[in-house]
């Protein structure tokens, strides 16, 4: 058994792609990373594969030290961590399913003096029956002339969760715009709210994020537009994910509300060395 980490995500899709569409759903985020990489909408993320002739595990890495697990064999996990620690300066988080996260975190503590801390715990929902609501405007794509209001939700998005800033430009935000991948929630001309979708990648697209000015909540535009957006997913043949803190009962109920289900829990730990 061997371990490869790379930035190449074109070499890497490739190598793991049997896996990746083993469980496409489980592997959406990762799935996700690789594809936006290769289409030059976002950087700075390496892929890490576990090989036993093929490849049999995976996981990533962001170049500020943030881990995400994929699917991983037990007797790997000592490694995978020997690898992050060794190839990342500065390791500050990992997140996956439990068992490959409690495995992390044993190695983590034993071998290089670790500790951790539950930061939070995302939860993966799948659509089923999608039920709209009723609410008052409608949906649209986000235009060109949308990009500086966008990139300011965006930023005040990940300020609110605590999140790192993300590596968004006007030129990579106007790309996206032009895929129709961002979208907003009009009620007399005035935009009231906003979903951004991932492209589809072995049959998912994922939400994400959603955000309404904390001023305009309680309205149900975040809902309205994040159905519609699943609604114009689902038109264009694919199956839709998303995730939520498992900490907001009022966004997993919103979600449950209008026909996403839980599928799995994602905990996510700080680490400190």
């Amino acid at each position: 058994m061997r371990i490869d980490i790379t930035g190449d995500a074109a070499r890497f899709l490739p190598e793991a792609e049997a896996l990746l569409r083993r469980d496409a759903l489980r592997n959406t985020v990762i799935a996700s990373s690789v594809v936006n990489q290769i289409d030059r909408n976002f950087a700075g993320t390496r892929f890490l594969a576990v090989r036993d002739d093929e490849v049999v595990g995976l996981a990533q890495c962001t170049d500020d030290g943030r881990a995400y697990l994929g699917d991983l064999p037990a007797d790997s996990l000592p490694a995978v961590v020997d690898t992050l620690v060794e190839r990342v300066e500065n390791l500050r988080s990992v997140e996956g399913s439990s068992a490959e996260v409690d495995g992390f975190l044993t190695h983590w503590a034993v071998a290089h003096a670790g500790t951790h801390r539950l930061d939070y715990t995302a939860r993966l929902h799948r659509l089923e029956t999608l039920r709209p609501p009723t609410v008052p405007g409608a949906a649209r794509p986000a235009t060109a002339d949308d990009v500086a209001l966008c990139l300011d939700w965006f930023a005040d998005f990940d300020r609110e969760i605590g999140a790192a800033p993300r590596a968004l430009d006007e030129e990579r935000a106007l790309r996206l715009i032009e895929r129709g991948w961002w979208w907003l929630w009009e009620v007399d001309g005035a935009p009231r709210s906003f979903v951004a979708r991932q492209t589809e990648v072995f049959g998912w697209a994922r939400i994400g994020p959603v955000y309404t000015p904390v001023g305009l909540r309680g309205n149900g535009y975040a809902s309205a537009l994040t159905a519609a957006v699943s609604a114009v997913i689902r038109a264009d043949g694919a199956d839709v994910c998303l995730f939520t803190d498992l900490a907001n009962p009022t966004s997993n109920k919103i979600y449950e509300s209008i026909g996403f289900r839980p599928v799995r829990d994602f905990p996510n730990y700080e680490l400190t060395r």
